[in-house]
């Protein structure tokens, strides 16, 4: 059973316990979420479109309680927090701005008709499951568009995320959004096939573990459903040349170590050409030894804890068997003794690229860094592994960037930059990352009924 629970994760204490839903009141949620659908998707766009922005404004003043909340279920830095609930304000805005440039049916040849075209309508009730590494900003990313695009939406956020979960229904309600249009459920990971197997509800969107998003799948199969799933990533920072290799090491080892690693396009295996490498490596673990470890709320903090004992305690045992299986650990890795869930930044090289470590993800701070002997073969570790969600590639040759991007298997590469996201783009990945995409005219039309209409004379 889901235990729904604020436990701080920079003291260690549970704050807050939340009942979880009963199996025989989910048909309920299923009845208001498809009632308010066919309401909301006869609502004008323009006035869907107001909502959203009323409640991006509310984002904004409600700006410091948000990151508070975050900060204390699982332990995101008040910076950090901070600029995540800005995107979801700017997500909340495009969306409203752009929804009816993308909604707009698309005209086709006409084909031996009068005319042809698509038009792009909502399909009905969906699911969100969504993590807690990003509380807001992955609902966001999900729920904003669908709303402009007249679905409803019942949604089950994390279990140490309940109080945030919450906070966002309550500001969308404040907004304006009719009843039954967005709910907030505390479900059991269990009863998700409970919702699934109902006709109304046509699909999901789930962020999370590899082992989460084929569950849930193989029950959306079974059901005929329509999903988006964004998965894990071990995703490569390929170094191939620098004018200042201290700064690059130090401004990769802080996006690494962001969301105290905790992120699925963190840079997790940096990939440096030979030449580059001792001086890279020897300026990352002094980049990783100089990070602050603190409280979320300590203005000097580089690093906060991370979100619960379990998800640092398989970090630890996860680096210690990496360690057993020849890696080397060149700094921290360790629990530090104190209450929270707080660890010292690793930093670890001479990994074997089909050890655990090297083929699957590490979701935690933990800095990696393997050695390529030229661009031929930093292509070919790049590109040695099952996952594909976000690249990057650094040079002071854009050009040259460009063409090695371009053969990076993966759903999305930057160019000098990384952990990059924004409503304007596609966010989404490939094989074992998952599939489909969320963000810009992709979010529009990811749930929703491609309508063709054919008119003869």
């Amino acid at each position: 059973m889901s235990k729904f629970a604020v436990t701080n994760a920079n003291t260690g204490q549970v704050e807050e316990e939340f009942a979880s839903v009963p199996k025989e009141e989910i048909p309920g949620y299923i009845d208001r979420a498809h009632d308010g659908h066919l309401a909301w998707k006869q609502t004008p766009l323009h006035e869907r479109g107001a909502i959203l922005r009323k409640f991006a404004d509310l984002v904004d003043a409600n700006a410091d309680e948000m990151t508070d909340i975050i900060g204390r279920e699982m332990g995101k830095v008040k910076k950090q927090g901070l600029g995540e609930v800005d995107k979801v304000a700017r997500t909340a805005r495009w969306m409203a701005d752009n929804a009816a440039t993308h909604l707009a049916p698309t005209h086709l040849a006409a084909a031996g008709a009068a005319s042809s075209y698509v038009r792009h309508q909502p399909l009905g009730v969906l699911l969100g499951i969504m993590p807690w590494n990003f509380p807001y900003n992955q609902i966001a990313r999900f729920v904003l568009p669908n709303l402009m695009v007249g679905n409803a939406i019942i949604m089950k956020q994390a279990s140490i995320c309940p109080k945030s979960s919450q906070y966002f229904a309550d500001l969308l309600t404040e907004a304006g959004l009719p009843s039954g249009v967005y709910q907030n459920i505390y479900l059991d990971s269990s009863h998700a096939e409970e919702i699934l197997k109902d006709f109304r509800v046509k699909g999901f969107s789930l962020t999370g573990s590899e082992g989460a998003g084929a569950s849930v799948a193989a029950i959306a199969a079974k059901y005929y459903k329509r999903a988006v799933l964004e998965l894990g990533g071990n995703d490569p920072a390929v170094v191939l040349d620098s004018k200042d290799v201290p700064a690059l090491a130090k401004k990769l080892v802080g996006l690494r170590l962001a969301n105290a690693g905790q992120v699925c396009t963190s840079p997790k295996r940096m990939i440096v050409v030979d030449d580059l490498y001792d001086e890279f490596l020897a300026e990352a673990v002094k980049a990783a030894e100089a990070t602050k470890v603190s409280t979320f709320d300590d203005p000097d903090v580089g690093m906060g804890p991370v979100s619960s004992e379990g998800a640092r305690d398989d970090i630890v045992a996860m680096i210690d068997k990496a360690v057993s299986d020849g890696a080397t650990l060149h700094t921290g890795g360790k629990k530090l003794d104190r209450p929270g869930w707080f660890m010292s930044p690793a930093v670890i090289s001479d990994i074997d690229p089909k050890s655990d470590l090297g083929c699957n993800e590490l979701f935690g701070p933990a800095v990696m860094v393997y050695r390529a002997k030229d661009e031929e073969d930093a292509l070919r570790l790049a590109n040695d592994t099952e996952y594909g969600l976000m690249s990057s590639v650094w040079t002071d040759d854009l050009e040259k960037g460009e063409r090695f991007g371009a053969e990076i298997n993966a759903g999305m590469t930057l160019i000098n930059s990384h952990m990059e996201s924004g409503p304007e783009y596609p966010f989404g990945g490939i094989n074992r990352s998952g599939y489909g995409r969320e963000n810009a005219q992709w979010a529009f039309q990811a749930f929703t009924n491609e309508h063709l209409i054919r008119v003869h004379a």
